[in-house]
């Protein structure tokens, strides 16, 4: 699987905002769709670089609540994690580990194409996890397979009968 499958089983579009877009209206973009981060983009549409949610959060663990009256632009992270659209999952999985980000654009002859989340590796290893084992018996099914085993052939005579002792109350 590579990154190309991810994206278009996932089929998230790439959220981007203009560098002059003040951070709450960041935050608010990024709550309408959900996505953990944007691209930020020049006023000529240049890609500049990327802004997450996290990135805002520390940013106001540092600086306060008047990060909220700041611009994109001077929050944006330069470095742009992407991988091409042929890159493997295993790749984009070390990308995300490597780069502290939590999403990784792909992009196709120098476009983008998609963006891809850790909430979507989360996804996609959780189903993958879920199919192998529904192909394979769980704990219980094998343990009680394992006792059938163990135990011998029931007999057609019937049991002994259960002998009672009787319990009296003293008062």
């Amino acid at each position: 699987m590579n990154a190309v499958d991810i994206i278009e089983q996932y089929g998230r579009g790439v959220p981007a905002i203009v560098q002059s877009t003040k951070i709450v209206d960041v935050c608010e973009y990024l709550l309408s769709c959900q996505a953990p981060g944007t691209v930020i983009l020049s006023e000529y549409g240049e890609v500049k670089g990327t802004l997450s949610q996290k990135d805002i959060i520390n940013a106001s663990g540092r600086l306060g609540s008047s990060v909220m009256q700041m611009v994109a632009s001077d929050l944006v992270r330069d470095l742009v994690p992407a991988c091409e659209t042929t890159t493997q999952i295993i790749q984009v999985m070390e990308l995300l580990n490597n780069t502290a980000s939590e999403f990784v654009l792909v992009t196709e002859d120098g476009e983008i194409k998609g963006m891809i989340t850790l909430a979507d590796l989360h996804d996609l290893l959780l189903h993958a996890l879920t199919e192998e084992d529904e192909g394979k018996p769980d704990k219980a099914q094998k343990a009680a397979a394992k006792s059938k085993q163990a135990q011998p052939e029931a007999s057609t005579a019937a049991p002994p009968p259960t002998e009672y002792e009787e319990v009296r109350n003293s008062a």
